[in-house]
């Protein structure tokens, strides 16, 4: 079975700030893309085995997130960063803001927007952009 991955507005708008402000390339996001089109395989690609790569997510006092994920790079783009995508697995995958991790104060920022938008998402509370095929 092949779970259909989704494009949120959050996610939209975060890679065209991430594409204008230089912090990817073309040739980062077709990786991140590439891996992203893994999720149509969850739970069974390998990669989703890999902590360096994939891990729950978790709320900035240390409480899982519902359905929540994020996928992991670093040293990506011309400006070597770490970049997080955070996901939100149920029947589908939602794609949500991604970020670069530059601290574990802006990390933490980030988080707690994802549990917001996690939360949205489980009620059907969002703006739905796209299929990623």
């Amino acid at each position: 079975m092949s779970i259909t991955i989704i494009i949120s507005q959050w996610a939209l708008d975060a890679y065209l700030n991430l594409k204008h402000s230089n912090v990817i390339n073309r040739g980062t996001y077709k990786n991140i893309r590439a891996d992203a089109l893994l999720l149509a395989s969850y739970p069974s690609h390998p990669k989703f085995g890999l902590q360096q790569f994939w891990c729950i997510a978790e709320s900035p006092s240390g409480i899982k997130i519902p359905s929540g994920f994020k996928m992991k790079w670093d040293q990506v783009g011309p400006g070597k960063v770490e970049l997080r995508l955070p996901v939100v697995i149920r029947s589908d995958a939602v794609l949500c803001q991604a970020y670069v991790k530059s601290n574990s104060k802006s990390e933490t920022r980030c988080l707690a927007k994802f549990r917001a938008q996690a939360e949205l998402v489980l009620l059907e509370k969002y703006t739905k952009r796209g299929v990623l095929k």
